[in-house]
């Protein structure tokens, strides 16, 4: 398609511009451009170049104003629904010490199962609809595939962003099953609520972060004691592959009650480790919450529960 821009005098261009979606007036950037590029400056020879250099700059500018939301997906009676689960089994104790010396990173065997558990919660809500046909995707070699592109999903988490590498993965997963939606669980590493020096500390998986701070490496009981969480669910259509919907929890700053850290830091009891059981298992629940409500599976009507719509219309 080709697109034909009337260029105003180059007075119009002092006067700013209106953006209609927004109702600002905005100085245009392009004044310094129709200063330099001005009749006057120029020469005859380059008078088309000009008008080509104003005509794109102004194509930007009104494409710029434009921040209307995409339309809510709608699925019909037959959508196949896969779920391809990736999220580990253990927990993860991220500690931070001052200047972030002596800081470290320890796996614990957990029998929390949190993978099973989001998957049965992805299960229920989805077969709540009749819509659905709801089919786990568990072969070894699929997840080891999600494994190595685990890097990938930073940043459809945290920048909804979808590589060739994670599209050509999703290709082949929906062919191989024939699938119209592919729903992916997967840990991923972002930022957290928490900053040191005014910078969010970054944390991968889910289970504990503690950090000591100056008074308590003096043996003051004062250290930073939070159960997080970083478990993502990611929505895709497959035909073609588009990133429709995501979720991750909203993680509380607040320290955690009644839990005090042990002598020795590197080796915390399971029974003190199992505390932060529950409240892993609601930051589980919002990813799934957001992430179906996020792709219009299930209905946002009711606050804080998982109804699902039922008008479904092709897509």
């Amino acid at each position: 398609m080709i697109v034909f821009v009337q260029i105003p005098p180059r007075r119009d261009f002092a006067s700013g511009y209106k953006c209609k979606n927004r109702g600002t007036s905005v100085p245009l950037p392009l004044r310094p451009i129709a200063g330099i590029f001005s009749p006057s400056v120029l020469r005859p020879e380059w008078s088309l170049m000009r008008h080509v250099i104003l005509s794109l700059a102004a194509i930007l500018l009104f494409f710029g104003c434009t921040t209307g939301q995409q339309p809510k997906r709608t699925f019909q009676a037959g959508t196949r629904v896969g779920i391809v689960n990736g999220l580990e089994p253990y927990m993860t104790h991220e500690h931070v010490t001052i200047l972030r010396v002596n800081s470290f990173s320890k796996k614990y065997d957990v029998d929390w199962n949190i993978p099973v558990y989001l998957e049965a919660k992805l299960e229920d809500n989805l077969k709540n609809d009749t819509r659905y046909v709801v089919i786990p995707v568990n072969s070894p070699q699929t997840r080891f595939r999600l494994t190595q592109l685990s890097d990938q999903f930073n940043f459809v988490f945290t920048q909804r962003r979808v590589s060739s590498a994670l599209v050509k993965f999703i290709e082949n997963v929906a062919n191989e099953h024939d699938l119209d939606v592919i729903i992916i669980v997967k840990s991923y590493k972002g930022e957290s609520p928490w900053k040191i020096s005014n910078q969010p500390i970054v944390l991968q998986g889910y289970g504990l972060f503690t950090r000591r701070t100056v008074i308590g490496e003096i043996g003051i009981n004062n250290a930073w004691i939070h159960a997080y969480a970083q478990i993502g669910v990611a929505v895709f259509e497959t035909r073609p592959v588009v990133l429709i919907g995501s979720g991750t929890p909203k993680l509380k700053k607040s320290n955690i009650k009644d839990f005090n850290l042990p002598a020795n830091i590197k080796n915390i009891p399971r029974t003190k480790l199992d505390q932060l059981h529950p409240r892993i298992q609601k930051y589980a629940d919002q990813s799934v919450k957001n992430a179906l409500q996020d792709a219009n599976l299930v209905s946002t009507e009711a606050e804080g529960s998982y109804a699902p719509t039922h008008q479904g219309s092709p897509r």
